[in-house]
């Protein structure tokens, strides 16, 4: 990655700009990379306005990203409960979550023959919270189940933050266990250790475009403008 890089960095340059260190290549293509998974997973940050499953290619350029996670509920859940709503608990989340892909519970206990069944999360924000927790017709019942995003846990001090999610359950409904699907972050490419992308092979030459902006935006910030624009109309 770090020869692709300088092969194209010259060429664009002209061989006219200043070098770069190990570290400082590994940092621009660090922010390639992750520039590249939002792009992909939001379908806004494309000019084909696809989202991160609607073809093939999508589905492989982040495949090595998917994970699973299976949270226990109840007294195994460990993440601070001070500040959760009515009928809410906290689930501390995987350390290296980006994007939630599929959320859904397992039921512990319900009201009549409901025990132990599968029921799907819904996504909610805080002002539909707000607005639709008393209407009988909107609320989580026991066919759903919501989910706010809410802010890490800090009472474990900084080296121990839990990322957070609040599930709201219906009446009678208790978690057993919340199935998540996710993106996780990246790992970190390093050259000096000679860590590359853990990302599809196939999309490497990408992030190193997006490396190249990025570094030409440095030392050429109007040659930058013209890739940027280059790349929204190729992507």
């Amino acid at each position: 990655m770090k020869e692709e890089f300088l092969i194209l960095y010259d060429k664009v340059t002209n061989q006219a700009a200043p070098g770069y260190t190990n570290s400082e290549i590994s940092i621009f293509l660090n922010k390639a990379q992750l520039q590249f998974v939002k792009n992909r997973y939001n379908f806004k940050g494309n000019s084909y306005s696809e989202g991160f499953e609607e073809t093939e290619k999508r589905r492989k350029d982040l495949a090595e990203l998917t994970r699973n996670a299976e949270i226990t509920g109840g007294a195994a859940n460990l993440s601070n409960q001070v500040g959760v709503s009515i009928k809410g608990e906290f689930f501390d989340l995987p350390d290296d979550l980006m994007y939630s892909l599929r959320e859904q519970v397992l039921t512990a206990s319900s009201v009549k023959c409901y025990n132990g069944k599968t029921i799907r999360v819904k996504p909610v924000t805080h002002d539909e919270y707000a607005i639709e927790i008393n209407n009988p017709f909107s609320k989580p019942d026991k066919t759903v189940v919501w989910r706010l995003d809410f802010s890490r846990d800090i009472t474990q001090g900084p080296l121990n933050e839990k990322k957070r999610h609040e599930l709201i359950t219906g009446k009678d409904i208790t978690v057993d266990k919340y199935y998540l699907r996710y993106l996780k972050v990246p790992e970190i490419i390093d050259i000096e250790s000679n860590q590359s992308s853990e990302l599809n092979d196939e999309v490497h030459a990408e992030i190193i475009d997006y490396a190249v902006r990025i570094a030409v935006g440095i030392t050429d910030p109007q040659s930058y403008q013209i890739k940027i624009k280059e790349q929204q109309g190729s992507e």
